[in-house]
């Protein structure tokens, strides 16, 4: 494997892997790159759907979805694609052949967010791969390691003991009604030993351990600080793409493009897998 680092400073662009032959040593080499610099990107690489499912499998824990579980019902359940053991998600605006459209199907803007923000038994990774139409859109993504090494240090101590109160739905200020509330600390230390924000700040209703108006004023100022443009790289996606980013110290945005509908992405979700990152 073969890699240079963007002109960011933080994004490993891989120059030279092929995913149809890559070993288990390969993969976990994989995975402290992701841990360490947050966002992987490999071009040129034409899989199909068994050897996408082959290579995740080398990570740990793939989510398999199930049409019948209630991920599946809050917008997935017509998404799976055939012969992907559930591991695989349609993300366009086409439809299938029963015209069912895919997740995140429409032409505006998809803003900051991140894998699952409001479940305890989250993934760290996700895996977007262009399968077609992919030419003209955009991905961007943070780096909240670096946004965090760059606050000062009485900001960094004021932030240390604080949760986030997540929220179920964006339409609704209040949680789900029945679901366990999940409040994740705001400093997070990854599988790595990298310590950043994890600060899907739309995906947070407020933060607990201060008062309504310090929280509203931490919100407005992290959510500015996290996304300025050095802590960001932006990818303009061309067919064969794969974008692996971690999920817990990086949040990712997909800029508004016309041509949803003739779009496809493949989204997998899974765990890095186990041996030492040190």
């Amino acid at each position: 494997m073969k890699y240079h680092i963007h002109e960011n400073g933080w994004t490993v662009i891989v120059d030279e892997i092929d995913l149809k032959t890559i070993t288990q040593e390969d993969i976990n080499y994989l995975a402290k790159l992701i841990a360490k610099n947050t966002c992987v990107v490999i071009r040129d690489q034409f899989l199909t759907t068994e050897e996408e499912v082959r290579v995740i499998k080398m990570f740990k824990d793939p989510y398999s979805f199930d049409p019948d579980n209630r991920e599946a019902e809050a917008g997935y359940r017509n998404c799976i694609v055939p012969d992907s053991e559930g591991y695989v998600i349609r993300v366009t605006g086409d439809v299938d052949e029963h015209g069912n459209p895919g997740f995140a199907g429409d032409d505006d803007e998809l803003k900051w967010h991140c894998n699952d923000a409001t479940r305890h038994e989250r993934r760290s990774i996700v895996w977007l791969y262009g399968i077609k139409g992919t030419v003209g859109s955009r991905t961007t993504w943070n780096n909240n390691i670096l946004s965090y090494n760059d606050l000062d240090q009485d900001t960094k101590n004021k932030l240390l003991p604080l949760k986030a109160r997540m929220k179920h739905w964006r339409d609704n200020d209040d949680n789900e009604p029945g679901v366990e509330e999940f409040t994740p600390n705001i400093v997070h230390t990854n599988i790595a030993g990298n310590t950043g924000l994890f600060f899907p700040f739309l995906q947070i209703h407020s933060l607990l351990g201060v008062d309504k108006d310090e929280s509203e004023k931490l919100m407005t100022f992290l959510s500015e600080h996290t996304v300025q443009e050095k802590y960001l790289y932006h990818h303009d996606w061309k067919d064969g793409d794969l974008i692996i980013s971690e999920q817990w110290l990086g949040i990712h945005k997909r800029w508004q493009f016309p041509g949803m509908v003739d779009r496809l992405l493949h989204r997998i979700v899974f765990n890095f897998p186990d041996q030492d990152y040190s």
